[in-house]
């Protein structure tokens, strides 16, 4: 995929990091549009000098309580949702054009929408060619991104509010009117071509992702919508233009779609623009993927994707848990935070500090829109310490699905999911972004509200209530890239292991007991 898992993506999931840019840099003497930057740190307060700050006990500290800011909800008449967030006074205008249609519409051509959205921004569109479409672009100080994960494709445009009627001109022209040159799809296509074969030959999370969610997502018949994590190189090479040309007249629809929009505008002004550009467009929501129920693995499944002389394993232990639209959801984030969602996590304490087994580790729930999500613990290790790493994700899987958290793990998870989102709104950016995400999940526009508030109010039973079934046993996958005559008969303490050949589709090498 493309997000960080993702990180994104993909990856990656702090609530802003889901989407691009969730920040603007400083105005330069002529303005320009913002170029995606960290958020700021959290201020410091300084201290006062007349004070002995060991005179008193501390006080409670500060909970934000500023609500996410209101949307107002238009409709145009072509099909075009709107989602409008005005922030009166900010210089800068983000617009974010949502298709609801992502990798999971693939089909049996994998790599499709990527390569599409891909090529909407540099095939060219309208009356400018793809060098003409970036230099318009350039000349706003504007940035144009296109973003495809498994549920949607996001065309990003960030501007400032005295030039918003030249960005939605660039928006309308790349959604409306692409070119889709031959050229410029060949070019792209071999780019995208030499893109997964360099992560096949020098990513081992590429190559763990790639067999995790198609193990994650199995079905009786059939290839489950989300089960692709990326195309192989040679499906990418079996795509053609009139492939692109396709999915783009079915997908890319004013039904299938909403513009976000956020800075200084006013609901009927931006309407209005909308309209200019937008009014016209016409097309209806496509036909959805099946998302048939997967069942994933019976019992435990542990797999190795070879990597000949590879000296580093990286380790997924994952299963899938609750839907994202589950009242079990602040839960579940929670639980995630409390076991690897960063430095305070048990993960890190533990298997990298304590132990010194991973150089990196920590946990993620990928949230998709339609069924249960995956829920993941990683771990970047040596090859010699590949079998001790995996048992130390199997222990703490085990730990946080049989007993509650401990009231200081729970307060200090509370905090960071409720408190420093606040922090996660102070760039219009952001807002966009967040926005959107609202969107692609189908959720309500006070979820954020409502998750802070109910991510306070957790109790440790309530946690592990969640945890108790969300880290499943009955059906989990571990995947674990790396040299496989090194590590593969050591992980026969575990259960079979099935080595894969990643050259060859990731089929079966061979099977290895205990």
């Amino acid at each position: 995929m493309t997000f960080p898992t993702l990180k994104t993506g993909l990856v990656t999931l702090a609530l802003c990091a889901w989407l691009p840019a969730c920040a603007a840099e400083a105005p330069a003497p002529a303005p320009r549009a913002p170029t995606p930057a960290p958020l700021a740190p959290l201020p410091t307060a300084a201290p006062v000098a007349s004070v002995d700050p060991l005179s008193e006990p501390p006080t409670s500290p500060v909970r934000p309580t500023t609500p996410f800011p209101s949307i107002v909800h238009r409709h145009l008449a072509g099909g075009l949702d709107l989602a409008i967030v005005p922030r009166p006074g900010f210089p800068v205008v983000e617009l974010r054009l949502i298709v609801h249609s992502g990798q999971a519409t693939d089909g049996d051509l994998p790599g499709l929408a990527a390569l599409t959205g891909k090529l909407l921004k540099d095939g060219g569109a309208g009356a400018w060619t793809s060098r003409e479409l970036a230099e318009k672009t350039e000349g706003l100080g504007a940035h144009l991104s296109i973003a495809t994960d498994r549920d949607s494709t996001r065309i990003g445009l960030g501007t400032t509010s005295g030039d918003l009627d030249a960005a939605l001109d660039i928006l309308g022209a790349v959604a409306q009117k692409p070119r889709f040159a031959a050229p410029e799809f060949d070019k792209l296509r071999q780019r995208e071509i030499d893109r997964v074969k360099d992560r096949a030959r020098t990513s081992p999370g590429w190559l763990a992702s790639m067999v995790l969610y198609r193990e994650l997502y199995e079905m009786p018949v059939g290839v489950h919508p989300y089960a692709r994590y990326d195309a192989l190189p040679d499906e990418m090479a079996a795509l053609k233009l009139e492939h692109v040309k396709r999915w783009y007249k079915e997908h890319v629809t004013p039904e299938n779609a909403v513009l976000v929009v956020t800075g200084d505008v006013t609901p009927d002004g931006f309407e209005k623009s909308a309209e200019r550009v937008f009014g016209k467009w016409h097309g209806a929501r496509p036909t959805p993927p099946s998302f048939s129920d997967a069942r994933g693995p019976n019992g435990r499944k542990i797999l190795v994707v070879d990597r000949p002389g590879s000296t580093q394993s990286q380790v997924f232990v994952g299963a899938l848990g609750p839907e994202r639209h589950s009242e079990e959801y602040p839960a579940l984030m929670t639980a995630n935070q409390i076991l690897g969602g960063g430095v305070a996590g048990r993960l890190f304490l533990d298997v990298r500090e304590k132990r010194s087994l991973a150089y990196s580790t920590g946990s993620f729930v990928d949230e998709v829109a339609r069924g249960p999500m995956p829920v993941v613990l990683s771990a970047g290790t040596q090859t010699a310490k590949t079998s001790d790493t995996v048992a130390a994700l199997l222990e703490h899987y085990d730990q946080m699905s049989t007993s509650a958290p401990k009231d200081d793990e729970l307060e200090r998870a509370a905090h960071f999911l409720a408190d420093s989102f606040a922090f996660k709104m102070e760039t219009a950016g952001a807002v966009a972004d967040l926005t959107a995400r609202l969107a692609v999940l189908g959720l309500p526009d006070e979820t954020y509200d409502e998750y802070r508030h109910a991510v306070r109010e957790l109790e440790p039973e309530a946690v592990a209530r969640t945890a108790s079934h969300a880290y499943r046993h009955d059906s989990l996958v571990v995947v674990v890239a790396g040299d496989a005559a090194a590590i593969a008969s050591t992980l026969t303490r575990f259960g079979p292991v099935a080595v894969l050949d990643p050259e060859h589709g990731f089929s079966i090498e061979k099977t290895l007991t205990h």
